[in-house]
């Protein structure tokens, strides 16, 4: 049996100045996703499925921080690609490889687990990346088996720069959630 199963959210950002992709990641102990399923579900109502982080008042966002905590969780990472394009060949391939060699994400890769994926953006190229070729599976679209935990994953996705910026207080910060997360980008 796994051990873990990871929610990936795969944010595009080519449009943009860098950084050109983005992966944030949520990790639950398999044995309890049934219940960080149902509190994130819990923690998540009254929103909006395409709710952005600072589209929120203040004020829901510190409800939705507190009622967050409660969603059993192993650890969350977020990763920019922030290196310049031609340091490169796959951008999301690295954020991929840093998932897997940093933080707690690292313990997670030398273990079974299942990979989710969510945000719409395919993995093209990184599919051979370490993470999620090490994966015992991967699964796209995580909103049709795991819809709260997918949201969440995904609201996770834009809340991440305003807390690398320290654009909202800590008590609205919704990474402040977890007791083991880690932001920031590749440089």
């Amino acid at each position: 049996m796994n051990e873990y199963t990871v929610f990936l959210t795969i944010t595009d950002r080519t449009g943009r100045a860098d950084p050109a992709f983005a992966i944030t990641a949520l990790a639950v102990e398999t044995g309890r996703l049934e219940e960080a399923e149902g509190r994130a579900e819990a923690a998540l109502t009254g929103l909006a499925p395409d709710t952005a982080w600072l589209d929120l008042a203040p004020s829901v966002r510190r409800e939705v921080v507190t009622r967050v905590r409660a969603v059993p969780h192993h650890a969350v990472d977020h990763t920019e690609h922030d290196r310049a394009p031609a340091r490169s060949a796959s951008p999301l391939a690295d954020c991929l490889r840093s998932l897997a060699a940093d933080g707690p994400f690292a313990e997670i890769a030398a273990r079974p687990y299942t990979v989710y994926v969510t945000g719409g953006h395919p993995v093209g190229d990184a599919t051979s990346a370490p993470f999620l070729a090490d994966a015992r599976a991967v699964r796209p679209r995580a909103e049709t088996r795991f819809p709260a935990l997918a949201r969440l994953t995904s609201l996770l996705a834009t809340a991440a720069a305003p807390s690398i910026d320290a654009a909202v207080p800590d008590e609205e910060d919704l990474y402040d959630a977890f007791d083991r997360y880690t932001l920031g980008g590749l440089a």
